[in-house]
């Protein structure tokens, strides 16, 4: 008993200890490319917001802040990858009574298994004092912040909207959606919590085409939707009937700034810091991992092969590196400060390249990664033609990172 006790304290420590004499917090000065990779493929889209890709339908969407209604650019890929063409652009809908507010996407995700994109979006408001029940307030509760698009042959179609009324903020900047790990459980950020300052999250049971269903018809693999035939769309504005699940975070706004599914909890990037969470066995189990003496909005996401998470805190030099088992964040993280950096948006994880891109102003950033997912202490820049990269999302199979900027080289 005590040599396997010894052994398991000998791997315990094996793991936690940095690679080499790398230590827990370290800073580096970004080594500066003078041209970007091979495997960076930029594309223009002004004052952009966030991205995604399905290889298998060959489709690029981009979201942006827009003054003329183009919300999303749908770029066709070709064979090699690359853009085929000039992208196709899309208006997010909005009540008419809020003709004259801009609203705009914060985030995009495509089901992993199905033809569908989901779209967080959010619209300028009245402080968030004035908002809930605030007679001011009343045209906000008809506009809806999530989005589902069918994706089909002619393009995207929009088929479903939701999550509306008094339960979210509106006129945030941060907060998009997730999927746990079965992609059967759609996750929404910014929902309001036990108080109007608190910070909730929602979430929808999915039916096998992706749609949200009451949680009993989806624990019985029913669907709203006949064998072989489309759900009909019947309104722009077609109101779900099926009942939203919320959660409180016990933290403050925005809620949803990315997620990671692990096998047994679902892992939620917040407010200085993230939240495990495990959903599947009833009531909300939950345990935040805090920034400590860091304060600020962080950005997550997961390496889809090791047991890591990464935290970008916005505006700041740091990428926090967390070891994670089965999506319950574990250990003391690497914290890498990129000297001279304000980091902007949400990481990706590079796997073929054994990276993790951030955004920053006018610029890439590229932290290098041991085998095991741990930060290797190499970091390097990648200048591009925009004020503030944020838009950003890795074909995995292709090898490439498409990034959105605000003009051509």
């Amino acid at each position: 008993m005590r040599r396997l006790g010894s052994a398991l304290l000998g791997l315990l420590l094996a793991f936690t200890l940095p690679a080499a004499t790398l230590p827990r917090e370290f800073e580096v000065t970004p080594t500066p490319l003078a041209e970007p990779p091979a495997f960076i493929t930029q594309v223009v889209v002004s004052n952009a917001l966030c991205a995604a890709v399905r290889e298998a339908s060959s489709l690029l969407v981009v979201g942006q802040r827009s003054t003329n209604d183009q919300h999303l650019a749908v770029f066709r890929l070709g064979a090699n990858g690359l853009p085929a063409g000039e992208p196709t652009r899309l208006a997010l809908p909005k009540p008419a009574v809020l003709a004259k507010h801009a609203n705009y996407p914060l985030g995009l995700l495509f089901h992993p298994r199905l033809p569908v994109l989901y779209v967080w979006q959010d619209i300028s408001a009245p402080p968030q004092d004035q908002q809930e029940k605030h007679a001011a307030f009343t045209n906000w509760l008809e506009f809806e912040h999530l989005l589902i698009y069918a994706v089909k042959p002619t393009g995207l179609e929009l088929v479903e909207t939701a999550a509306h009324g008094v339960g979210f903020h509106c006129g945030l900047t941060g907060g998009t959606v997730g999927l746990d790990a079965a992609g059967k459980m759609l996750f929404l950020p910014n929902s309001i919590g036990a108080t109007y300052d608190e910070a909730g999250i929602a979430y929808y049971a999915l039916d096998e085409q992706g749609l949200p269903v009451d949680s009993d018809e989806a624990d019985a693999g029913k669907s709203r939707v006949k064998a072989g035939k489309e759900k009909p769309l019947a309104s722009r504005f077609a109101r779900t009937v099926v009942a939203l699940q919320r959660k409180r975070t016990h933290r403050y706004y925005p809620s949803g700034a990315g997620w990671f599914a692990g096998s047994d909890a679902m892992v939620m990037g917040g407010y200085s810091g993230c939240m495990s969470a495990d959903f599947q066995r009833g009531g909300l189990r939950q345990s935040w991992f805090t920034t400590l003496e860091f304060a600020g909005h962080c950005v997550l996401a997961g390496h889809p092969n090791q047991p890591a998470i990464y935290l970008a805190m916005q505006n700041t030099p740091r990428l926090f590196q967390l070891a994670h088992a089965d999506g319950y964040v574990s250990l003391l993280p690497q914290v890498a400060s990129a000297k001279g950096v304000q980091l902007q948006g949400a990481p990706v994880v590079l796997t073929q390249q054994a990276r993790v891109a951030v955004g920053a102003a006018k610029s890439v950033c590229l932290f290098g990664l041991e085998a095991d997912g741990r930060l290797d202490g190499k970091v390097e820049q990648v200048t591009l033609p925009s004020a503030s990269v944020r838009a950003m999302a890795y074909a995995e199979k292709r090898g490439r990172l498409y990034v959105a900027v605000d003009k051509g080289n």
